[in-house]
């Protein structure tokens, strides 16, 4: 937009002339003096243009730069109730996820549906995920076409970084843009390997999640992690299990 020489007025100063332009400032000049001023800042709340086709194309720059100042102001906001959050965020000895699903069924990695409470007096309300906050891991684990001898760990993921359950209020546990994977054939464990049959009852239910101790979810991760070192799927998991070990204030122990 070239404004040199536009003619202009200012509210004190009378009109003048635009003799300089830089990258965010311009020169005017007065009758009786030359004054330097912000660009566009200064449009229209010190001066205005003669040329009204320019100075409405002017004010709508101010617009746009405003738009986007209050947008970064929100995002550094909201980043800054993140840290402080995560900073005085008390994890749960039981904050880690299994999740119950159907390979087919997965359409994305968005989200998983929390249920409904299945007896009581909220019965049919949403399941309010409490424990899950942005340290909890989900496991996906699906039987196949097996039994429930046969269920596996299909999928893992990281609950989104701004997500906390006791604020959930549509049924669905927000999962994390970066760190989340189905899981190749060959990078697939035993689900049962890391629990006992008294803690997780023969038949799944109707529940969809459960919840267990983050060590047994460091131990699940650091083992896929082993298990996919030089797959294609190797840096992924180990990058899922820095940010796991991260904001678990857990120490990470080295993949041999």
């Amino acid at each position: 937009m070239n404004i040199l020489g536009q003619a202009v007025k200012h509210k004190k100063y009378g009109k003048g002339v635009i003799t300089n332009l830089s990258e965010n400032s311009i020169t005017v000049c007065f009758s009786e003096s030359q004054k330097l001023f912000q660009f566009p800042d200064a449009f229209p709340q010190y001066l205005t243009l003669k040329n009204k086709s320019i100075q409405t194309k002017i004010e709508k720059l101010n617009e746009e730069r405003f738009l986007e100042i209050e947008k970064r102001k929100q995002r550094m906001e909201r980043e800054n109730k993140y840290r402080n959050r995560m900073f005085t965020m008390k994890i749960p000895q039981k904050s880690q996820v299994a999740y119950d699903i159907l390979e087919e069924d997965i359409v994305n990695l968005d989200y998983i549906e929390t249920g409904c409470l299945l007896s009581g007096e909220m019965k049919g309300s949403p399941r309010i995920p409490s424990n899950v906050q942005p340290n909890s891991a989900i496991i996906l684990t699906d039987c196949g076409n097996g039994g429930e001898d046969e269920r596996c760990i299909i999928g893992i993921a990281m609950a989104g970084e701004y997500f906390w359950g006791k604020e959930c209020t549509d049924n669905q546990i927000k999962l994390h843009e970066k760190y989340k994977l189905l899981l190749s054939y060959e990078n697939r464990i035993s689900f049962w390997k890391y629990f006992k049959r008294e803690a997780f009852p023969d038949q799944w239910g109707r529940v969809p999640f459960k919840y267990f101790q983050n060590q047994t979810m460091q131990k699940i991760i650091f083992d896929i992690c082993s298990k996919a070192a030089g797959t294609e799927q190797e840096e992924e998991i180990m990058e899922l299990y820095s940010y796991f070990c991260s904001v678990n204030r857990i120490t990470e122990k080295a993949i041999t």
